[in-house]
């Protein structure tokens, strides 16, 4: 399943890059929304969304902040538990643009994260918390001359579980 889901990434990536007009892109030195869906592994699978809003600071700089929800599933959980937790985290964003397209772009996040761990019977307190951090190398898409496409592979850390995750992102910026 892994490397299927491997797989459909990396054609949708490589026939968007291909598929591209030469248009300008909509969003050099303007405030911008992103609306995204992500996937990220670190000791479990967590699929979910995100919401960013950023403010163009200089030419090649944006910093913003936002929110992300997700349904975090533990892979190796025993038959009879629930496997299904739900993960949260409110961050700040900050990109680095490059190219005078700027349609590569680097990122990082940085928020609090809260977790919601119904089945562990070691602890009283079900809800933990933590820093969340990530970075991201991302690459823009122009659709139209008002929407992108984002697509991102991010590496980060969740603190309270103290695992590295690696996931991959896509959204749509207007």
């Amino acid at each position: 399943m892994r490397k299927i889901c491997t797989l459909i990434i990396n054609l949708l990536f490589v026939g968007v890059i291909v598929a591209q007009e030469k248009l300008p892109n909509p969003k050099i030195g303007k405030n911008e929304m992103e609306v995204s869906a992500f996937i990220f592994g670190d000791e479990s699978l967590v699929f979910g969304g995100e919401f960013v809003y950023r403010v163009s600071v200089k030419k090649k700089w944006k910093v913003g902040a936002g929110i992300l929800y997700g349904a975090d599933y533990a892979v190796l959980a025993p038959a009879n538990t629930k496997d299904v937790d739900g993960y949260g985290a409110a961050f700040t964003d900050i990109m680095l643009f490059s190219g005078n397209r700027e349609k590569w772009c680097f990122g990082s996040q940085i928020g609090y994260g809260i977790y919601n761990d119904d089945k562990s019977t070691s602890y009283s307190n079900k809800t933990l918390g933590g820093i969340y951090y990530s970075i991201s190398a991302n690459y823009r898409s122009i659709l139209s001359k008002k929407l992108l496409l984002t697509n991102s592979f991010f590496i980060g850390h969740r603190a309270y579980n103290f695992a590295y995750l690696v996931g991959f992102k896509t959204g749509i910026v207007f």
